[in-house]
């Protein structure tokens, strides 16, 4: 598929597609899930079979080649026995005020975002157990990227999509931000940025003094070079936690 193709010099700030607008002839709109500098993710489904996707279009002259997208399409395929990122499915051309918009089809994640769900628990943070074993699941997720010499790039509280599951936590990471080459100094960001998810999950930095023992060990006063002394991956992490002593 030739990046030639997808070229438009359309300037689109924002779709805000309605509710029930049919997309490529085969998708309706639903909703949207989120927006970011690249374009707009919405909740869709497949008018021939109502299963729901997401479909992530592109601002146009964003990715004016299309360039972005087919890198974020290849590093979803190449990870896609990562279970913790979204699977891809498949690419589609949309005609969107009469410019070619370039959508990516993927899974639909249930569930909410991190931040709306901490922002509905009490006092807006989790227990020091939950928030470990949430940890627990996103590390667990993210060592076999890291394994492998890749990164996510853009771990925060918007990122994540999360909901309860029987006693215990589904989670979801959703966009790549960086689709670059992949370096020690990114895949250390990650774990910096894990840390900072682990912090707002037990209440940041207002409640961090009062959190035990088990807690500080692992976030270590957010101090950059203290976390990466310790860990270098999520794999480093998600040892810790399966050795973790608790009292």
């Amino acid at each position: 598929m030739m990046a030639c193709m997808y070229r438009s010099s359309k300037k689109v700030k924002r779709f805000d597609f309605p509710a029930g607008r049919i997309i490529a002839g085969k998708y309706q709109i639903e909703d949207l899930l989120g927006s970011g500098w690249e374009g707009e993710v919405y909740r869709i489904f497949e008018r021939s079979t109502g299963i729901r996707r997401a479909a992530k279009f592109y601002y146009p002259h964003r990715d004016p080649t299309g360039k972005a997208a087919i890198a974020y399409a290849w590093k979803l395929d190449a990870l896609r026995h990562c279970p913790i990122l979204l699977q891809y499915h498949h690419q589609e051309i949309a005609y969107v005020k009469r410019g070619k918009v370039i959508v990516v089809i993927s899974e639909l994640v249930e569930g909410k975002k991190l931040s709306e769900f901490l922002y509905q628990q009490k006092n807006h943070r989790l227990s020091a157990f939950e928030a470990l074993h949430v940890l627990y699941v996103l590390v667990k997720g993210i060592a076999p990227i890291h394994a492998r010499g890749e990164y996510h790039g853009d771990i925060h509280d918007d990122n994540i999509m999360i909901r309860r599951q029987g006693i215990g936590f589904e989670v979801k990471l959703l966009d790549f931000f960086d689709l670059g080459k992949p370096t020690r100094a990114k895949i250390q960001k990650d774990v910096l940025n894990l840390i900072e998810v682990f912090l707002a999950l037990v209440g940041g930095r207002a409640r961090y003094a009062m959190q035990p023992r088990v807690i500080k060990e692992i976030i270590r006063g957010q101090k950059d070079s203290l976390v990466l002394e310790r860990f270098s991956s999520a794999g480093d992490i998600q040892k810790h936690l399966e050795t973790l002593e608790w009292s």
